[in-house]
Parts: C-alpha cells; structure tokens; sequence
C-alpha cells in the first residue's frame, strides 16, 4: 500500500513542479570564476629557503648507524647468554698429551677401521703434527 501512496506523491510533485531543474547559472560565470577567486585572495610574502646544515643532512645517518650499532650489542648480548648457558668451555689437551689408555676407547667409539683411520691421519693437514 505504502508503494502506491509514495508513487501518487511523486506524481503530484511531479505536475506542480515539474521535471526542470529549478538552478539556473548565470551566463559567462565559470569563465570569470578563476579570476575573481585570485583576486579576493590576500597576497602572501614568498618565504625564503632555510639554509639546511650539514648536521640536519647527516641525522638520518646517523640515527640509523646507531640503530644497527644497538643491534649489534644486543644480538651479542643474546648470543653470549646462550653460549654462557651452554656450559664454560673446557680446556681440552691435544691428542698428542693423550696417554694411549684413553686413547683407545675414543677410536673404537668412532668405528673406524685401521684403514680408515691411516687415511684419516694421511690427508690432514701436515702442520698438526709439528
């Protein structure tokens, strides 16, 4: 019901004002508009470039190389922690002070043969030795 009093409205609207646009714009106003516009604006004093000081140019550098440098500490702070919770690094003697009782346990734990072990020994490097 309420589509067939709304359409009955519009159509009375409709004939007593009819379907022309009631605004009308004067002739020649958009072609003057921009001139006028500038016209009615105050006049602005153009303000002279500041001098930018080497300073001001290096800041952002700056800031950034002791953004990375702070990161850098703290990754290393982190790092030593985990290598302090891990246990103090033992002193562990060369092979060569190695008496041959302990010796031999470690190269059966390894499961190399005497083969395997000769070149083993063959390829490493010569300096180890001296």
């Amino acid at each position: 019901m309420k589509g067939v009093t709304d359409m009955k409205e519009e159509k009375e609207l409709f004939q007593k004002i009819g379907k022309e646009n009631p605004f009308k714009v004067p002739e020649g106003y958009f072609e003057n508009l921009t001139q006028q516009v500038m016209e009615r604006l105050p006049e602005k004093e153009p303000q002279p470039t500041q001098e930018i000081s080497m300073w001001e140019r290096m800041k952002p550098w700056v800031y950034m190389a002791a953004m990375f440098v702070g990161l850098m500490f703290t990754v290393q702070v982190f790092v030593g922690k985990q290598e302090q919770q891990a246990g103090p690094a033992e002193y562990v003697s060369p092979v060569s002070d190695l008496s041959d009782e302990y010796l031999a346990p470690i190269i059966n734990q390894t499961m190399l043969d005497d083969y395997e072990l000769y070149q083993y020994l063959s390829d490493a490097d010569k300096s180890i030795y001296n």
